[in-house]
């Protein structure tokens, strides 16, 4: 693809349509990587949010202090996420990582190619259940139901998640009794994909099996989405919410969720004096 050199200041649209956000993210994330060698990883952080503010200021549409009136094009959309999760991502938060650990995740970022580097900065979660075929899901805890079997790649990691009335049925050996060949499928289903997987990826990931309430399940719950934590899983009134809430299971976190997120990446968008 070849495009003419455009200036930035008046033709700001030629730009916009070549946009690749998810070029972008990967790029942006090997800067990132490149500063958290000889920068503190909170300075980096501020450095990616102030990056990131600019460039919605500068290709949003909006109006001066109106949070609810900012957009962005359509291939512009998953940048924000993108960077959201990178955020989260064992490339800046090194915390119970040792030294070696964190030059290995970063070194092999800085080496694999574009759909690779998009995995290590957001994981990709599938759903298998007995609704019909895998299918991919949110990275987000609504993701995490009772009846539902997870597969979480990260790159480095392969994890299948079973949900708290799978779990069950599983630990009773439902799976072995003839009349719940279904179950069986069920249960072989994400670990013959996860197989696949391993056999094909080099450096192969960590494999874990684990179920809501394990003690490996925090691999996943450090991933997802915090849209349900422990400070809003009570609904209005102070009632808890129903076991059979199709909401997820809430993670206990002080993490901002990526909604609050993005109506913070707004606010400070579109606001006069940023």
């Amino acid at each position: 693809v070849v495009r003419n050199w455009v200036d930035a200041t008046a033709n700001l649209h030629y730009i916009s349509s070549g946009f690749d956000q998810e070029t972008a993210a990967v790029m942006m994330s090997r800067m990132v990587v490149s500063r958290a060698e000889s920068d503190d990883g909170p300075d980096v952080m501020r450095w990616a949010d102030r990056m990131l503010i600019r460039l919605c200021q500068k290709f949003g549409e909006y109006n001066k202090d109106d949070p609810n009136s900012f957009r962005l094009p359509e291939n512009f959309s998953l940048y924000p996420q993108f960077l959201y999760h990178l955020r989260r991502s064992q490339f800046l938060q090194v915390f119970n990582n040792s030294p070696d650990e964190t030059s290995f995740y970063r070194h092999v970022l800085m080496r694999e190619d574009l759909t690779q580097s998009l995995i290590m900065i957001q994981p990709i979660l599938y759903s298998y259940s007995f609704n019909g075929p895998p299918e991919p899901v949110l990275l987000d805890t609504s993701s995490i139901q009772p009846d539902r079997i997870l597969l979480m790649d990260t790159f480095f990691q392969i994890l299948i998640f079973h949900g708290e009335t799978i779990a069950q049925w599983r630990a009773q050996r439902y799976q072995e009794m003839p009349e719940y060949d279904n179950f069986r499928q069920l249960l072989e289903a994400p670990v013959t994909d996860a197989q696949e997987i391993l056999a094909n990826r080099f450096p192969m990931p960590r494999y874990i099996d684990t179920e809501q309430g394990g003690s490996q399940a925090r691999f996943l719950l450090s991933k997802v989405n915090p849209s349900q934590t422990h400070n809003n899983m009570y609904a209005y009134g102070g009632v808890a919410m129903s076991p059979q809430s199709t909401e997820g299971a809430p993670v206990l976190t002080d993490d901002v969720s990526l909604q609050v997120f993005m109506e913070h990446l707004k606010k400070l968008a579109v606001s006069s004096t940023s």
